[in-house]
């Protein structure tokens, strides 16, 4: 016989939004650290200020990447604005 159980825990539900404007890279990166990195509010002192630092470690590094990753996406957009005769949208991008 066999029997099954199932369920989701859902967690903590988190939703963010911004008007006028997409998110930065900060905003972003603090989303994804939600994610990636739980620090509990009884966690051991030591070990708390631990992660923490390892928190802003990966923080830094999600920042520098997704600064990286929107100028390699603007020199994509710049290159195919060029090629399609619209240098002007160039200018867009380039502030």
């Amino acid at each position: 016989m066999f029997s099954t159980t199932g369920g989701a825990a859902l967690g903590i539900i988190k939703a963010s939004s911004v008007s006028g404007r997409g998110f930065t890279p900060e905003e972003l990166a603090e989303g994804a650290l939600d994610k990636i990195i739980y620090i509990g509010r009884s966690s051991d002192p030591v070990i708390r200020a631990q992660a923490e630092a390892y928190r802003e470690q990966i923080r830094v590094v999600l920042v520098a990447a997704m600064h990286q990753a929107i100028r390699s996406n603007h020199t994509t957009l710049m290159n195919r604005f060029r090629a399609a005769g619209h240098p002007e949208l160039v200018k867009l991008l380039e502030s």
